[in-house]
């Protein structure tokens, strides 16, 4: 039994116009039917779990619209951006792309490193897009440093030192580690010019698992680079691609792990494979981790340490985008969840936005310990022991699964929270500024970039 619950608009994975999309509730499960006039209907599962998916919408926050909008081209989203008059929500982090260059060339790459074009934009192109920032995004500002890969900018200590003048607030880059596990020196050096955490690509416990994502084994790379930021005392966010029959038998695996590493890692953030990029499948609905899936494996690989029912939407973009929990790790070892669904959704909606800003400022810098004068001994066992060991011995663990061409919806693009800097002085939705067609075309990655660099 099929029945229509929604209605928005999406893209043709064929020529990227955009066509109406329907929601359809068929056997428990959600799915979006899209047809364009030229190419045909498309059918892909967005969500398992009816029920789940519309009590969602209680967590739903009164949306900010941007400040600021950088075009006039209202009812054309999302194939004019930039924000556009229908944008609902204001950034909360700002990706930035200082070059298109890596030293890997990972399978799975969202952004096609190394290929199509060459974009390594001048101090004077970084500024000017910190500018664009400045002028669009209220404090507290976030700014995720990414590419390619930055490590490889020899420079980047100027260009993170260039933010912190300019009055950006907080700077984490978006990195695959290997540099930092071969060069302490630089990792040092970048911390000292204002880096304050980093988003660090860790994406399973064993080498078969880096070889399918990142085309070698990498494992000893990067625990030598948590070492080296455990030394430089650099706080890390794990970051983990998640794929059917590659790595999702390891997210309990991954959790464990970072548990480990607490407090240099303060999080770790799964990201269920999207089909853009340097990616060149097809999916199939077997192919795709759903977050209700994703989940519930967490759920069952923890041995319920933390359950489906911990995590809870950020409500600062859609509600279907992604889902967080914060926990505790306690003397024995084990994370006590401070999220839950039985907790219900914030009362007072209107700031999430700005919160989400400070959360992301404040949680994932390193922290030292040696907060109370008592022994830790001392305070085991009490209410000041727990804040003492709270403040420092935590782990953020979040979803969010990128939408590809196949599963965008626009009003997803709309609330948005994560954009994308460009050169020409536009913020782009992340989503949306990867996105690709099936011939590997994109409305704006590709196409923009691409004029402040050279073809490839």
């Amino acid at each position: 039994m099929s029945e229509k619950i929604g209605e928005t608009d999406s893209l043709c994975p064929n020529c990227l116009k955009t066509i109406p999309a329907d929601k359809i509730a068929e056997n428990d499960n959600i799915y979006l039917v899209k047809t364009c006039p030229d190419h045909g209907t498309f059918k892909v599962l967005i969500w398992k779990g009816v029920q789940d998916y519309n009590d969602l919408q209680r967590y739903a926050c009164e949306f900010s619209k941007p400040q600021r909008i950088a075009v006039q081209n209202k009812g054309k989203c999302p194939e004019i951006c930039g924000l556009c008059p229908d944008h609902q929500q204001h950034t909360c982090l700002v990706v930035l792309d200082v070059t298109n260059k890596c030293n890997l060339k990972c399978p799975v790459c969202f952004a096609s490193a190394n290929e199509h074009y060459s974009f390594h934009p001048t101090i004077e192109e970084i500024k000017n897009m910190y500018q664009t920032i400045l002028d669009h995004v209220p404090h507290p500002i976030a700014v995720q440093i990414s590419g390619g890969e930055p490590t490889i900018r020899d420079d980047l200590p100027e260009i993170v030192k260039l933010g912190k003048s300019m009055g950006i607030d907080y700077i984490e880059v978006n990195t695959n580690a290997v540099r930092l596990g071969q060069d302490i020196d630089f990792l040092k050096k970048i911390k000292e010019a204002g880096v304050d955490s980093l988003y660090f690509s860790f994406d399973g416990v064993t080498a078969d698992v880096f070889i399918k994502t990142c085309g070698r084994d990498l494992l000893e790379a990067k625990v030598k680079a948590l070492e080296n930021c455990k030394t430089v005392e650099m706080g890390v966010t794990l970051v983990c691609v998640v794929a059917p029959g590659i790595n999702l038998h390891q997210v309990g695996d991954v959790i464990q792990f970072a548990k480990s590493w607490i407090p240099t890692v303060k999080g770790i953030h799964f990201q269920p494979l999207s089909y853009f990029g340097r990616y060149p499948k097809v999916p199939k609905d077997e192919d795709r981790v759903v977050l209700p899936d994703l989940l519930m494996e967490i759920e069952k690989q923890t041995n319920g340490e933390l359950r489906a029912d911990s995590f809870v939407p950020t409500s600062c973009a859609n509600v279907h985008c992604d889902a967080k929990s914060m926990s505790v790790l306690m003397e024995d070892g084990t994370l006590l969840p401070l999220t839950a669904r039985a907790m219900g959704p914030l009362k007072d909606t209107k700031h999430v936005a700005r919160k989400t800003r400070k959360e992301i400022c404040d949680l994932w810098r390193y922290i030292e310990e040696s907060i109370s004068t008592s022994s830790e001994g001392d305070l085991d066992g009490t209410w000041l022991g727990f804040i003492e060991r709270a403040k420092t011995k935590y782990l953020t663990v979040s979803a969010m699964p990128f939408q590809d061409v196949w599963n965008v919806e626009t009003e997803r693009l709309q609330n948005c929270c994560i954009h994308t800097v460009t050169p020409d002085g536009r913020l782009i939705p992340f989503c949306l500024f990867n996105i690709n067609s099936l011939d590997g075309k994109t409305l704006y990655r590709h196409e923009v970039f691409s004029k402040y660099g050279k073809k490839i």
